[in-house]
């Protein structure tokens, strides 16, 4: 649908994640994630913690084959994960970040945006690129909010 904010570039606070990181041909993303998120939801119940954001996903490339694809959350403190779920923590970072207001499959001019205004800025990508989502997917597709992040060096 939109950006619906300014293109600008931020730091990071330092986050406490639980993620699973895993390799995917890209077709197998929606059910790969869905399951991550379970699982990893499952293991903050079952050891009482708390999540402290919605869920995020990291690119850690971009070959649609052998996509290097994490997906987690923020957590309030340290956790040490368990098997597939690793927990450790995300240093303080800088990136380029714009948000998105609609259906996740059409987030790509923001990225394209975000990758423009990257180098019309001196900067070069550091290699990672974050989609924090915002709020729920049980809600119209075109309601759905975005954060792009791209980190930079």
């Amino acid at each position: 649908m939109a950006i619906i904010s300014k293109i600008s570039l931020i730091e990071q606070p330092k986050q406490h994640v639980l993620s699973i990181r895993t390799v995917i041909h890209f077709n197998n993303y929606p059910k790969m994630a869905e399951q991550a998120f379970r699982e990893i939801m499952d293991y903050a119940d079952r050891n009482d913690l708390l999540l402290s954001g919605g869920p995020f996903v990291c690119y850690h490339n971009t070959d649609l084959e052998n996509l290097d694809v994490e997906m987690g959350f923020s957590v309030a403190k340290p956790s040490p994960g368990n098997g597939a779920i690793i927990g450790y923590t995300i240093p303080v970072q800088k990136g380029v970040s714009g948000i998105f207001l609609g259906a996740y499959e059409d987030t790509d001019p923001l990225m394209i945006e975000i990758m423009q205004w990257i180098v019309e800025h001196g900067f070069e990508q550091q290699g990672k690129i974050y989609n924090y989502y915002l709020n729920d997917d049980q809600r119209d597709s075109g309601e759905l909010l975005t954060q792009i992040i791209v980190t930079i060096k």
